[in-house]
């Protein structure tokens, strides 16, 4: 945000910011369109102000709303896509939310975080297999048969078009594509745990976070997480994520050039950092609000139902 470091930022009318966007070439800059950033928290609500006796003047946004409308416009004009898609633009914004309480403060973030999480449901048909895919092929085991990928990939297909989990029925065809080998009579199903960066993981775990991620994008989709809980989450993620961004180099040098090296590696653009910070957040969130806790168990009673 002090990119440009001679500009002295001042308050400013929804006419200034538009003045600015055209200012930066941006014609099709209106006012519907600050209202619209607003809306979608990528502004905040602008601030009275009284310098009259009768009546009162345009509302106006502080210096730092100000820039960063213009610092957001910079960054979409610039982009080799021709235009930064809105979702991108939220997570920076939401990110600047996270690591600094002057710019975006919490009612604008909370705003910011309904449109993440619409946003997050809106994709392609095609963009839902192609990641639904991508999961399936991380969690095969090399032994599962076509027809127990096929089954994983239309439960999971489902759930990430309609947003709801039928757990059951997902543990099911989950576990058979974790561990492919049919129950032999008598005896318990062997299921496997796949190695991970901080222990072995079976399948239960991913369930768990799938359905606790799921519920929590659907809080944030309907502000249902007030203001009051997102910043002592916050705070919480702050004293997490520092100390993991303190451990990270040497958990990276420990892994070395392992199968794992690539999970601890830093990104080095603002929007990697962005999806990185936002992405552990709603992880954060999920665990504050009790979500994972109670995911974790409807997952390992679903497996238990299916152990019978």
């Amino acid at each position: 945000m002090n990119g440009n470091r001679a500009t002295t930022w001042v308050e400013g009318t929804s006419a200034d910011l538009v003045a600015d966007a055209h200012a930066l070439g941006v014609m099709k800059a209106s006012p519907r369109m600050v209202t619209s950033w607003i809306e979608a928290g990528m502004l905040a609500n602008p601030e009275p102000r009284k310098t009259r006796a009768h009546g009162s003047d345009p509302r106006v946004f502080p210096p730092q709303q100000r820039e960063l409308f213009t610092k957001l416009l910079e960054a979409r004009e610039r982009s080799p896509l021709g235009r930064i898609p809105q979702r991108s633009l939220i997570r920076i914004v939401l990110y600047l939310w996270l690591i600094d309480d002057t710019i975006v403060l919490t009612p604008q973030a909370r705003r910011a975080w309904r449109t993440h999480a619409r946003a997050t449901g809106q994709t392609t048909a095609v963009r839902r297999r192609e990641n639904v895919r991508a999961i399936v092929a991380q969690l095969a085991h090399p032994s599962a048969t076509l027809k127990q990928r096929r089954a994983a990939q239309l439960v999971l297909e489902e759930g990430e078009r309609t947003g709801r989990i039928d757990l059951d029925r997902l543990t099911a065809v989950l576990t058979e594509l974790y561990s492919p080998w049919p129950a032999q009579p008598g005896l318990p199903r062997i299921e496997r745990a796949v190695s991970g960066p901080y222990g072995p993981v079976p399948v239960q775990h991913h369930i768990a976070m799938w359905k606790a991620r799921q519920q929590t994008i659907s809080l944030l989709k309907q502000e249902q997480v007030d203001e009051a809980e997102l910043d002592r989450v916050r705070a919480a993620y702050r004293l997490m994520w520092a100390d993991y961004q303190a451990r990270r180099p040497a958990m990276a040098a420990a892994i070395g050039a392992g199968e794992f090296a690539s999970y601890f590696a830093e990104p080095d653009t603002m929007e990697g950092r962005a999806i990185e910070a936002v992405d552990a957040f709603v992880s954060t969130l999920a665990g504050e609000l009790g979500l994972v806790e109670a995911a974790s168990h409807a997952a390992e009673t679903a497996r238990l139902r299916l152990a019978r």
